[in-house]
């Protein structure tokens, strides 16, 4: 019996720590973070930590530790297709007025990430690779999945005066600074765009889906030639915006009466 509730105790101590490290995602966590975070001693922080890393649950880098690949693959499977759902019916009608690829994208770690695109019979498809990833920073969907984190996990991920390693010489954004600025005008404006900052030719608009609590959980994006789409930018984000109201609505409908 005592076994047992001394595992019962453990787990919920792990628990508690990977819930704490969730909080602050997708920003690295220090040790010294979840003593100040969950009141735990310090040696009781670092078993628990080497034991969720072991299992994979967590995994280190340079700057502490984030959740890792095992738990993002059971908690996205549901997740994800929720998402997916919800999104492919709306997404496929943008496609129809639009007459371009959409894609559903989140953020995962540095980088923005397609789960979902629906495409046009004539099929602009350089980026509607299910599974394909991006940095951030230099996109319309990834600023817009940036801009739901508050400014310090912000910049935590991009330093303010640190420079980006191998930022391009054509993206306006090239430290937490500079990322700052477009940043504050996406949440002013509800949406944001990029013209050839991800790659030459290449233009697109993101806005964001929102979650029942208003934190932004994934984004719609569309991409298009230059030539083709650099003039409908805004009226394709008004599109989409209206789109991501639907989607939310369907997210967030309730499973059963009174609860969510």
């Amino acid at each position: 019996m005592s076994e047992q509730l001394s595992r019962n105790g453990g787990l919920e101590r792990d628990l508690e720590i990977i819930e704490a490290i969730a909080a602050l995602a997708p920003a690295s966590v220090r040790n010294s973070d979840l003593v100040e975070r969950t009141g735990r001693e310090k040696s009781q922080i670092s078993r628990a930590i080497s034991r969720l890393v072991d299992s994979e649950i967590l995994i280190r880098n340079e700057n502490g530790v984030v959740i890792g690949p095992r738990l993002y693959a059971m908690a996205r499977y549901s997740y994800e297709a929720q998402l997916v759902t919800a999104a492919r019916g709306e997404m496929h009608g943008i496609v129809h007025k639009l007459g371009e690829t959409i894609h559903l994208t989140v953020l995962q770690g540095l980088d923005v990430i397609t789960i979902h695109s629906e495409s046009p019979s004539h099929g602009f498809r350089a980026l509607s690779w299910m599974g394909v990833s991006a940095p951030s920073y230099m996109t319309s969907s990834g600023r817009v999945l940036l801009s739901g984190l508050d400014d310090d996990q912000i910049l935590r991920l991009y330093p303010a005066d640190q420079k980006i390693v191998n930022a391009p010489e054509r993206c306006k954004v090239k430290d937490g600074n500079s990322l700052m600025v477009e940043i504050k005008k996406i949440r002013k404006q509800g949406f944001a765009t990029v013209i050839e900052e991800y790659e030459p030719g290449l233009v697109g608009a993101s806005v964001p889906i929102y979650d029942f609590t208003n934190n932004v959980i994934a984004a719609l994006n569309i991409a298009a030639p230059k030539e083709r789409f650099e003039n409908k930018l805004e009226s394709a984000a008004k599109e989409m915006s209206k789109a991501a109201r639907r989607i939310e609505s369907r997210l967030n409908q309730p499973t059963s009466k009174g609860s969510y």
